[in-house]
C-alpha cells in the first residue's frame, strides 16, 4: 500500500474521537479532547498500517505570556523511505513561566492528527461568532524583550544611568516592565520620543546662539 492508501485506512479505523476533558474556571466551562486520547488512538492505527510521524522543522516565538510554534511533521510510509508527505501545524500556549512552548507543541501535535486525518470531535468553533470569541477572550498583549530593550535604549539616551533615574523619566520601575502592555509601551515611547525631539531642538538652538 502506498502512503495515501494507508492514510485512508487510518481514517477508516479512527472515524470519531469524543471529547474526554472538561475545562472549568470561574465562568469558563467547556469540553475538550485530550492529547493523550488523540495520540493513543492515532498511534495504534499508525502502527497497524505502517506509518510513522515525527517533527522535522519548528519555529517558535513568544510575545508576553503567549508562546507560538509552527511545526512541520514528516508522515512516513515505513515500507518505502521515499514515500512521505510534510504536514504543517501550529499551536499557541499561554504560560507565565517555562511551560508555554510545551503547551504550544502539544496543541500543534494534537491538531495535526485531527486535521490531517479528518477526525471529528464534536467541536464546532463556528457556532460562536469570531466577534463573540474575541470579546470573551480578549487579553491585552504584553511587551517582549525587543520592546523592553528599545525602551531602555531611549531612556539611556535621555540621560538615565540608574534604576531610579529610569523610573523618574518613565514613571515605571524596571522590574515592572515585563507586565507592561504593548499599548502602554506605545504611549510611553511617543512621550519619550517627544522628549528626545525637544532636547535636540534646545541643543540646536543653544548651538545657534553660541555661534
Amino acid at each position: 500500500m502506498n502512503l495515501f492508501e494507508k492514510m485512508a485506512a487510518v481514517m477508516q479505523d479512527v472515524q470519531y474521537l469524543a471529547k474526554d476533558n472538561r475545562v472549568e474556571f470561574k465562568s469558563t466551562n467547556y469540553k475538550a479532547i485530550s492529547e493523550e486520547k488523540v495520540t493513543s488512538a492515532m498511534r495504534k492505527a499508525l502502527l497497524q498500517h505502517g506509518l510513522v510521524v515525527f517533527p522535522v522543522e519548528q519555529e517558535r516565538t513568544r510575545v508576553g505570556t503567549i508562546t507560538s510554534v509552527d511545526v512541520k511533521y514528516r508522515l512516513q510510509n515505513v515500507d518505502d523511505p521515499e514515500d512521505y508527505v510534510i504536514v504543517a501545524s501550529a499551536g499557541d500556549g499561554a504560560d507565565t513561566q517555562d511551560k508555554g512552548a510545551g503547551k504550544a507543541m502539544t496543541y500543534a501535535y494534537k491538531y495535526m492528527f485531527l486535521r490531517t486525518f479528518a477526525v471529528p470531535t464534536g467541536e464546532d468553533p463556528d457556532k460562536i461568532s469570531s466577534a463573540e470569541l474575541d470579546a470573551k477572550t480578549a487579553v491585552e498583549p504584553l511587551v517582549g524583550e525587543v520592546e523592553i530593550e528599545t525602551l531602555k535604549k531611549v531612556v539611556r539616551a535621555l540621560g538615565a544611568k540608574s534604576a531610579n533615574e529610569f523610573k523618574r523619566i518613565t514613571g515605571v520601575a524596571l522590574k515592572d516592565l515585563p507586565g507592561m502592555t504593548k499599548s502602554q509601551w506605545g504611549v510611553l515611547m511617543a512621550q519619550l520620543n517627544q522628549q528626545m525631539d525637544d532636547a535636540q531642538h534646545k541643543a540646536a538652538m543653544a548651538d545657534g546662539d553660541s555661534a
